[in-house]
């Protein structure tokens, strides 16, 4: 039971709207996908209903929209719906098609946060081109338009704002959605623990991350596991006790493997200079990875004036 209730929280949705949908037909046709049977994809939703939800300003854009999707094959329309009495009830029943691959999940859950509705649309369909199984996008700024239809400036802007929003982190060469309500069965098989250990090893570093606010004055940013997992496959992926013995020990290339995958040596010269608070590890992940990032901020620190916390 609870497995079909977790189920009606979230629709699958075809990736072949990438470079075929904009923005505002991406997010009316995730919300059709709300408004309908998340098994059978069968749905009597009012146009009016659709334009309130979506913000869309009048119903003739609404099925605009609903024309295009049924020409790119996305649904089918059935028209003069009829009650039990012979009455319409409804101008039109809409049959989503729901795929069987090449698809990706999202929560309805995302509809519904505090940000643009343009944003949440950019989102999903950034997330029709990440790597299957992952919330990676290896593809650069000029490429994601290209491949979304979208022009250059109109990547920029929502890239920018997911940043902002904490959505997307921005790497050397990738992109990584970080919203929750953007589903991801993460693949652990990248890391050589296993997934009790790499919890164990994701908190020890975080540990590290939350003591070195604290002696700053600096207010810490939550737990996330998804960015301390990424943060740990993509370099810090060795206790730290392992790496400090091996020093101890005099191994010749000791040091120097320290030296790269140590959070507890990286982070005072990776982020030398914080702001008063951190609100998300995606702040660390970009500096501790992001090698440009982090030559930047330590070419040119800046003076902060430091929060003292009263614990």
């Amino acid at each position: 039971m609870a497995n079909e209730e977790e189920k009606k929280d979230y629709r699958i949705i075809t990736r072949d709207i990438a470079g075929k949908l904009n923005l505002d037909e991406t997010y009316t046709f995730t919300w059709l996908l709300f408004k309908s049977d998340y098994e059978t994809g069968e749905s009597h939703v009012l146009r009016e209903t659709l334009r309130e939800v979506t913000g869309i300003k009048d119903v003739d854009t609404i099925s605009k929209y609903t024309a295009k999707f049924e020409d790119l094959g996305f649904l089918r329309k059935e028209y003069n719906y009829r009650n039990n009495e012979g009455q319409f009830t409804t101008p039109v029943t809409y049959h989503v098609n729901i795929p069987k691959s090449n698809w990706v999940r999202f929560k309805k859950d995302l509809l519904l946060e505090d940000i643009p509705d343009e944003s949440k649309a950019f989102l999903v369909l950034l997330k029709c081109l990440c790597i299957n199984n992952t919330n990676i996008i290896y593809y650069n700024k000029t490429e994601i338009a290209r491949r979304l239809n979208l022009s250059p400036k109109t990547v920029k802007k929502y890239i920018d704002l997911a940043v902002k929003h904490h959505k997307l982190v921005e790497v050397n060469n990738f992109f990584l959605i970080t919203d929750n309500n953007i589903i991801l069965d993460t693949p652990h098989a990248k890391s050589n623990f296993g997934l009790r250990t790499f919890d164990k090893l994701a908190r020890e570093k975080y540990d590290i991350i939350y003591n070195y606010c604290i002696e700053k004055n600096v207010i810490p940013p939550p737990y996330d596991f998804k960015l301390m997992e990424v943060l740990c496959i993509h370099r810090y992926d060795q206790p730290e006790e392992e790496l400090e013995t091996a020093v101890r020990n005099g191994d010749r290339n000791a040091k120097k493997h320290y030296n790269y995958y140590s959070l507890k040596y990286n982070l005072p010269k990776l982020c030398p200079n914080l702001p008063p608070q951190i609100h998300s590890l995606q702040y660390f992940l970009t500096s501790l990875i992001n090698t440009k990032v982090y030559k930047e901020r330590a070419s040119s620190p800046k003076e902060v004036k430091k929060t003292i916390l009263y614990l």
